[in-house]
């Protein structure tokens, strides 16, 4: 035998042999897998899932991730529109058209009532920490006057123009939004409509704020003019700082009137103008759709502050600012044209938000009728035509003119924003006919069920902001929606209140909301996190997707959450079985009381085996007087008007003990109860969590705790009747059924309640009256999705321990596949601009995947598993 026929044979028994090893090997994995597993399943320790690749529920919703922006937060101007002077159009002081001042510039209030802080154009009043008062928000004089112009100035849209009056080696200077910032060797173009009463030189520089060399220089030669020049100059930066000024100075005297003014970086996405760094975190999203510009900056708080279409397009320094009600005021630099150009850079399906004739309900709602409702209406088929209409209409050559002579094209249009009621509902009927008659391939969204009203409806917006607990409850929220009726859009969600707000435990409850939606998909088909970008030196509200600085960003947990889901869609959705785990939330305050008459006396308080005395006094009045706390209803404003607050009792004595949050809370004291009609509540977990945003941001809030906004559960007592109660945003949820209570009234009872991780105990006079038990809502989470090749496995493990799942598949896959993991070493780990990835996902590769096989999922995080079809 020649030593190639050898080679072959012992090539085929090596094979051979190997084959034998691996399938042996293969055997005893097998067999140690399904040990493990008989184990944990005996002991409950493990989830299962069962995946039927055979059977597909629906193709999956090409568009359900996208993106919302509104101009909030200043995400626009000095955000991811890269201006750098803050109040270039030097309009910033000046109160809105038919508003009146509150305590001089200190705020003001609109013809209905709605109020705002101003601050003389700088915002809010915590925005003003270590900035220098100056009549310009934003530009300061040295050996120079400021002259705030109202007459005169560069054009009919432009309010003010700024003189300045310089003396010899004068200058004034801009300090951007918390400084400017610049990297070395980036250029800076400068622009600026001036005349002077003279000629003059000026001398532009970037520099530190608090001295030393500039970074960059450069000259502007003015001459004499009666008229507005435009001058242009660019600055070749030779080093990087985040804390710089722009200046402007002057040799000699002289005046100048400056009309308008931009300094932005040269080096933009994809050069179409906007800010790299944050648009490179948009298209990280994987999304695809982007709603704009609002949000309630679609409505305004006044007709005047209404956003609209003409005011958005066009040479920048002509288009209209406008009061944000969000607190400052923006040039509009970011327009519709803008945009569109983003959606086309990020390969977004454009969603426009029209105004249908409200301006924010919730803020005191004035409407357009008649002639003003009409124009409205042709801004909206005006703004459809610049989007989709060819080069060689009205509005595509004005489109052409802006730098896009092909149309960028229109998918969704949402009639109103937030917008609720009849006169909603008339102006949404009319909308809708007249734009799906002209533009019939357009998908139009309604903000409310209108269908049940009898119009047609497409789409509906749903927004919802709650605590992670809501959305761990309510992943499957969308399951009874009629397949039949209009398709839903979550237009905004996101967890605002709780103990959990924008770390890892509230990503991983939004996740499991957001794993019940893929689910759905065949009826939720949009979906979009609320709001997107957060400046964090002006923040408005939180939390926000992603924030930044001049100069750095960085991203919330929920962000890799999204990204991942995003770019792990498949074709198709599997049918699934979830065989979960389930825990109970973890709930953590201090004990509290609630009178709800006139007519209740304590004593005797104890909490947590300790004498305690009243610290938090939410509404109304507690008095003490020889041991006996008296407790005296009072009215709540905050109670009196937030919406959906409904018919709760609005005059109450809310009173609560202690500082110390814990989750074990045991609260007894003697209690008089006056009469039978008298409720009261004793409140278990009290935990103070308001939302930065307030509806009149005018009141100014203190350490105060607020009704609204204290998170708790409650044992409350009515005629005779006991019943426990989950409360969020003062709305009680009961838990089970109402129990009779041997209730004495007119004289002292020792009511006790303790409360368990499951629930909690009630006693009167030491006898054990009832037993509450919580809803322990599901662990574990998943989704299934998958083409012709491979599968996605998406598993939400919200419990802090380790989860071994099980996975059982109608079909083989191979061995090895990949796991993209979010979680962290706390499930209230957050990200920051010193870790901005402290929680972001990692991939890794793994082994021992087959028709069944154990996951491991770590304690608290999100998982995607790839696996390949054999």
């Amino acid at each position: 035998m020649n030593w190639e026929c050898q080679e072959i044979i012992l090539t085929v028994f090596v094979k051979a042999s190997l084959e034998c090893l691996k399938k042996v090997y293969c055997k005893k994995r097998q067999m140690r897998v399904q040990l493990k597993i008989f184990q944990q399943q005996e002991e409950g320790k493990m989830s299962k899932i069962q995946i039927q690749t055979k059977q597909v529920k629906f193709p999956v919703a090409e568009d359900l991730y996208g993106l919302f922006f509104e101009d909030i937060n200043r995400s626009g101007d000095g955000g991811l529109y890269p201006e750098m002077l803050r109040n270039r159009a030097f309009e910033d002081s000046i109160i809105p058209e038919r508003c009146t001042p509150i305590d001089g510039c200190y705020g003001f209030e609109t013809p209905t009532g709605w109020r705002d802080q101003f601050n003389n154009g700088e915002g809010l009043k915590r925005w003003l920490d270590g900035i220098k008062p100056t009549p310009v928000p934003a530009w300061y004089g040295e050996a120079a006057n400021l002259i705030l112009m109202r007459e005169g100035t560069l054009n009919k849209n432009r309010e003010a123009a700024l003189k300045i009056e310089f003396s010899e080696g004068g200058s004034v200077y801009n300090v951007g939004y918390r400084g400017i910032a610049v990297e070395a060797g980036q250029e800076y173009p400068f622009y600026m409509f001036a005349k002077a009463d003279r000629d003059m030189e000026l001398v532009l520089t970037i520099e530190r704020e608090n001295g030393g060399a500039a970074l960059v220089e450069t000259k502007i030669q003015l001459p004499k003019t009666e008229e507005f020049r435009r001058f242009d100059a660019v600055l070749r930066t030779k080093g990087a700082a985040s804390d710089c000024i722009f200046r402007i100075r002057s040799a000699s005297e002289g005046a100048v009137i400056l009309g308008f003014t931009s300094l932005m970086p040269a080096d933009t996405y994809k050069g179409h103008g906007m800010r790299k760094d944050l648009m490179e975190m948009l298209e990280g999203t994987h999304s695809k759709f982007l709603r704009f510009p609002g949000g309630c900056i679609v409505e305004g708080f006044t007709k005047e502050t209404m956003m609209r279409f003409p005011n958005t397009i066009g040479p920048v320094w002509e288009r209209p600012g406008q009061q944000l009600m969000w607190h400052y005021r923006a040039t509009n630099g970011l327009g519709f044209h803008e945009y569109l150009q983003i959606c086309e850079d990020l390969h977004l399906e454009p969603m426009y938000v029209i105004n249908c004739g409200l301006t924010c309900q919730g803020r005191y709602a004035e409407l357009t009728e008649g002639e003003e409702l009409e124009i409205l209406l042709q801004e909206a088929f005006d703004a459809i035509e610049y989007a989709t209409a060819s080069a060689d209409t009205k509005w595509g050559t004005m489109r052409a003119e802006a730098g896009h002579p092909e149309p960028f094209g229109m998918k969704y249009i949402e009639i109103g924003n937030e917008n609720i009621g009849q006169e909603y509902c008339e102006r949404y009927e009319k909308f809708y006919h007249e734009l799906k008659k002209r533009y019939p391939e357009l998908i139009y969204i309604s903000n409310i069920h209108t269908e049940k009203e009898g119009y047609p409806t497409e789409v509906v917006d749903e927004h919802y902001y709650s605590t992670p607990e809501f959305f761990q409850e309510n992943q499957n929220m969308f399951a009874d929606y009629d397949r039949k009726g209009p398709k839903i859009f979550v237009g905004e969600y996101a967890v605002t209140s709780g103990n959990d707000i924008g770390n890892l435990y509230s990503a991983l409850a939004e996740t499991m909301y957001l794993l019940g939606i893929e689910n759905n998909q065949d009826v939720v088909t949009l979906t979009s996190y609320a709001p997107l970008l957060q400046n964090v030196d002006y923040t408005g509200w939180y939390p926000d997707l992603i924030a930044f600085n001049n100069h750095q960003t960085f991203a919330i947990p929920l962000y890799y959450a999204i990204q991942m889901l995003a770019a792990n869609r498949g074709e198709e959705i599997y049918e699934t079985q979830l065989e979960g785990t389930s825990m109970y939330t973890k709930n953590v305050g201090i004990p509290g009381f609630i009178a709800y008459e006139d007519g209740v006396t304590l004593r005797n308080v104890i909490c947590n085996g300790k004498k305690a005395g009243v610290t938090h006094t939410l509404v109304g009045n507690a008095s003490e007087e020889n041991g006996e706390i008296s407790l005296k209803i009072g009215p709540s404003m905050e109670l009196d008007n937030f919406p959906g607050i409904g018919d709760t009792k609005k005059e109450i004595c809310y009173v609560a003990f202690g500082d110390e949050c814990s989750g074990k809370n045991v609260f007894e004291a003697d209690v008089k109860i006056d009469s039978p009609e008298i409720p009261i509540a004793v409140t278990l977990w009290n935990s103070h969590c308001p939302m930065l945003f307030a509806l009149d941001e005018t009141d100014q809030r203190s350490d105060d705790w607020s009704p609204i906004f204290t998170e708790h559960h409650s044992w409350m007592i009515e005629e005779g009747k006991g019943t426990a109660c989950m409360v969020h945003w003062f709305q009680d949820q009961p838990i089970g059924e109402s129990v009779k209570l041997p209730m004495r009234y007119g004289e002292y009872m020792h009511l006790k309640v303790e409360t368990r991780e499951d629930g909690f105990d009630c006693f009167i006079d030491g006898k054990k009256v009832q037993e509450v038990y919580l809803s322990s809502p599901p662990s574990t989470a998943v989704s299934v999705s998958g083409d012709r090749d491979t599968i996605q496995v998406k598993i939400v493990n919200m419990n802090g321990e380790r989860d071994d799942v099980e996975i059982i598949l109608d079909c083989e896959v191979e061995d090895a596949y990949t796991a993209l993991v979010l979680t962290a070493d706390s499930p209230k780990a957050e990200n920051d601009f010193g870790n901005p990835r402290r929680v972001a996902p990692e991939e890794k590769i793994c082994t021992g995947a087959g028709s069944r096989f154990v996951y491991e999922a770590p304690g608290s995080s999100f998982s995607v598993l790839k696996l390949k079809k054999m």
